[in-house]
């Protein structure tokens, strides 16, 4: 698929489920919960038919999200359907990390081959603050399980909040570099406007962060994936890497080659878009899979060539992240 703006989109992002069991302060807004039921939800045959047919478009990466997609029964034997699809050559997962040791060894197994993880800091107390929960030492015993069983290289993301976790910049690159993963910093973006008031003294550019972090290492640049949403580099003399990924700082919209498609059915074309397609009624009501393909390449040709976070007149009205998946 190639959009108006010639951008090959070959990555597709799959929200699994619209549930999570943490509730950060940057995500949940006053501690959401969906009440969407589970027929609202894509069953397991619905979602591996969908995931084929962005296959037979050109999609060669998929990666399951959230919500938190370790809490969809079944995801396992899940992860084996898609793996098995055939054009796919990429199958990863981003998650919180909390059943992530109970699970890691048994989704390599059924052909997950990468895994992102969300850890903010490497305090007890400051984890259980951002996030509602104490589950700091799960998510910890989660990233070293998922690197003995060999889901790597596995990144490892940091929202940076000013005032919560940014004195603890540099003790995450240690981390990082003890555990030889890449560490990516994440601006936090407005999202939904219960959340953002929570955000407005709190903002804090990836470009201090990395400032700090040149003081003290040597960064060399990675380009290898020039998809990416993060500014990579090599830290010098270790087995670590750290991103920095700066969607209000340093828009990278020109490169983007995904789509996400909801829990729900939907499709967005942008990250920070209105939701558009609705696949899930389009499968249930029996359209033929060569109508739906012919929807969704003219829709995605149509995808906007820049999100709106930086035009502060634009606001949200169906963005939470539990729900889209990041």
């Amino acid at each position: 698929m190639i959009d108006q703006f010639g951008r090959s989109i070959t990555y597709l992002r799959i929200s699994v489920i619209d549930k999570c069991n943490l509730r950060c302060l940057y995500c949940m807004p006053n501690g959401y919960v969906s009440k969407s039921r589970v027929s609202e939800v894509l069953t397991d045959d619905e979602l591996v038919e969908l995931a084929m047919i962005f296959a037979e478009l050109g999609v060669t990466k998929v990666r399951l999200t959230g919500g938190e997609p370790l809490l969809r029964p079944g995801l396992v034997e899940m992860v084996g359907r898609l793996a098995a699809i055939p054009g796919l050559t990429q199958l990863a997962m981003s998650t919180n990390g909390v059943l992530l040791k109970r699970h890691a060894r048994a989704l390599k197994d059924a052909g997950l081959q990468r895994i992102n993880v969300s850890l903010d800091t490497l305090s007890r107390e400051k984890f259980a603050s951002i996030t509602g929960m104490d589950q700091w030492q799960m998510v910890v015993d989660g990233i070293v399980e998922a690197k003995a069983a060999g889901l790597e290289p596995v990144k490892v993301n940091a929202v940076l909040m000013k005032g919560v976790n940014d004195d603890e910049i540099l003790t995450l690159v240690a981390f990082a570099i003890e555990q030889e993963l890449e560490l990516r910093f994440i601006e936090w973006m407005p999202t939904n406007p219960l959340v953002d008031c929570q955000r407005e003294d709190k903002f804090l550019s990836n470009e201090a962060a990395r400032a700090l972090i040149e003081r003290q290492y040597r960064l060399i640049p990675d380009d290898s994936d020039p998809h990416s949403p993060a500014k990579r580099f090599l830290i010098d003399d270790t087995g670590a890497r750290v991103g920095f990924i700066n969607p209000l700082s340093n828009v990278f919209c020109a490169m983007c080659n995904r789509v996400r498609l909801k829990a729900n059915g939907r499709i967005k074309t942008c990250l920070h878009g209105k939701e558009e397609l609705d696949l899930k009624t389009m499968l249930r009501t029996g359209m033929p899979p060569n109508e739906i393909k012919e929807q969704i390449a003219t829709r995605v040709f149509l995808r906007p060539e820049q999100h709106f976070l930086n035009r502060p007149e634009v606001t949200h009205h169906d963005f939470v992240m539990t729900q889209v998946g990041g």
